[in-house]
């Protein structure tokens, strides 16, 4: 039997420290959706790993609360006034709010434990917190709390891979659902891939490691149970990282669709094999749709193969299939929309390859584009090299949207490089080039995987603000060709009609946020200063070194 500890502890989800990113939709909530209980904006997303590890200390403590402060504005102070432990976990987008909290927490005289993948030996959080875990918790959090009652705890613990039995089971109890717009679901981790760029297969490793069948069954059960209908994020590193674990995993939750009476409409991130044209790919294709996935996240990053095969991502490159082909094939063959992920700033790209990579995305059915500049993070295969070469200029501040390259690119300044992500912003989300993709989306997704989740909710006052307040006029513009589209794909099916034009009212409402965004980084492109290591690339620097 496992013995308290303490009395009580809290844990406080850190504020980002920037909502001015494209995936905050923070000006879109704000604008469209009910406010949350404290009457600040609804957040896309809950805590989902605090969720776990609330559910993981209960025999721990007397009593535990969860504190997301993006959601809950009251003071600190009051929070964690009967609080004996603080628990804080974040990701790098949140380390000056993790800082900020951190420093009040000590003030306070509560001890204070952190985690998160903003945990590294170099964190400034180092010196503040009592006690710090890198990577996955569940290995080593019980060590961690017995080490505590022994009052032999070490400052710093690092975790490891543990089998997927002992990941954490979120306790969708310990928040207030309706404060945000989607839940969220992890069923797997890891990813084999080695996309130079990122840090996955370093912090969750290569193996595909997938939640038990029960585990994940109890999830979606405890969220019918709470009366949560709306969507659901899977946020799996990479769903199909093992396309036949993952055929088994959608079999399953397609099992537990029916076991509870009802199919949680889900998307996730996966990879542009799934438009492979193995049987494998095919069946997971199937399942895909069986399961009510509704979209999917792909990074394709970008049209430039030097690029692609420079980054290690041969992968989008696979068969006869163009890249623009594969995304609509994997709606047309899935019922799902696609969202894609891109990258500019590789060392095989040029400011002459800004106008091929807007011109790729327009030509794609992907209504939500995430570009971003190339950002090196720390333990990925990029930083290891630029650092070498003695080419980073900053720590990134894990915010791929901020319009901020970290690095001197090889061919164009980080002045260039920011000026050409901003041509490619204002272009991709120009009314008509958005607009078109979207068109392209609605002539193929399937309506059917969404109908009994539109038809839950009633969003007349949404509509209306959507229909009334900013960017209204371009939404009534492309609004007839959304209707002929509806009406050529419906039928006399109503419902499909409704919901076809409900996707098309959610993405004007998305699309009142990308627009606000852009004008923000046009004024802070416009009043940033850049220093003498800024105004060159690395390929004129090498030369000038030469000549002298």
């Amino acid at each position: 039997m496992i013995k308290h500890i303490a009395i009580k502890a809290v844990l406080i989800y850190p504020e980002f420290d920037t909502q001015d990113t494209f995936w905050s939709y923070s000006i879109s909530l704000e604008m469209y959706a009910p406010s949350s209980e404290f009457g600040l904006p609804k957040r896309l997303l809950p805590p989902l790993g605090l969720m776990g590890l609330f559910n993981h200390l209960k025999p721990y403590y007397q009593s535990l609360s969860l504190v997301d402060k993006n959601i809950d504005p009251r003071p600190l102070k009051q929070l964690i006034s009967d609080a004996d432990h603080v628990f804080m976990g974040g990701m790098l987008a949140q380390e000056q709010s993790l800082l900020k909290l951190a420093n009040e927490v000590k003030q306070l005289g509560k001890l204070l434990i952190i985690g998160g993948t903003v945990v590294t030996p170099q964190s400034p959080l180092v010196p503040i917190a009592d006690h710090l875990i890198e990577n996955e918790a569940e290995g080593v959090i019980d060590e961690l709390l017995q080490d505590i009652i022994l009052g032999k705890a070490k400052k710093y613990y690092k975790g490891h891979f543990v089998p997927p039995e002992r990941f954490f089971q979120p306790d969708y109890q310990s928040v207030n659902m309706q404060n945000y717009m989607h839940m969220a679901v992890q069923i797997s981790r890891g990813c084999p891939e080695s996309c130079e760029f990122c840090d996955i297969p370093l912090r969750f490793g290569k193996a595909y490691r997938v939640t038990p069948y029960e585990q994940t069954a109890k999830s979606f059960q405890q969220l019918k149970q709470l009366g949560w209908l709306g969507q659901v994020f899977v946020v799996d590193d990479n769903f199909i990282a093992n396309p036949r674990k993952a055929v088994e995993v959608l079999k399953n939750l397609y099992q537990i669709g029916e076991q509870i009476g009802y199919h949680h409409p889900k998307y996730t991130e996966l990879t542009l094999r799934l438009a492979d044209d193995s049987a494998i790919m095919q069946e997971l294709r199937y399942w895909f749709h069986k399961a009510h996935f509704i979209n999917g996240f792909y990074g394709v990053e970008t049209p430039n193969k030097a690029s692609l095969m420079e980054t290690k991502k041969s992968q989008n490159l696979r068969g006869e299939r163009s890249l623009v082909d594969k995304l609509s094939y994997i709606s047309e063959q899935t019922g799902a929309g696609v969202m894609i992920g891109m990258i500019y700033g590789f060392d095989h790209d040029t400011t002459e390859s800004v106008e091929p990579f807007i011109e790729f995305v327009n030509a794609t059915n992907a209504p939500i584009v995430m570009a971003g500049l190339l950002n090196a993070l720390p333990y990925t295969g990029l930083m290891q090299r630029l650092e070498k070469a003695g080419r980073t200029i900053q720590v990134s501040s894990g915010n791929n949207s901020d319009g901020v390259i970290n690095f001197i690119p090889y061919h164009f300044s980080v002045k260039q490089a920011e000026q050409n992500y901003l041509h490619i912003l204002e272009k991709i989300y120009h009314p008509k080039a958005f607009f078109t993709r979207v068109m392209r989306h609605l002539k193929l997704i399937d309506p059917d995987l969404q109908t009994n989740y539109r038809a839950t909710g009633n969003n007349l006052a949404q509509l209306v603000k959507i229909l009334s307040k900013k960017n209204a006029y371009i939404y009534w513009r492309y609004l007839p060709m959304a209707l002929v589209i509806a009406k050529n794909r419906s039928g006399p099916n109503r419902l499909r009609y409704k919901t076809i034009l409900a996707e098309y009212f959610s993405l004007c409402g998305q699309y009142t946020h990308f627009a606000a965004q852009i004008k923000v980084q046009q004024k802070q492109i416009a009043k940033r200063s850049y220093q003498n290591q800024q105004k060159t690339s690395w390929l004129a620097f090498q030369k000038s070194i030469e000549v002298d």
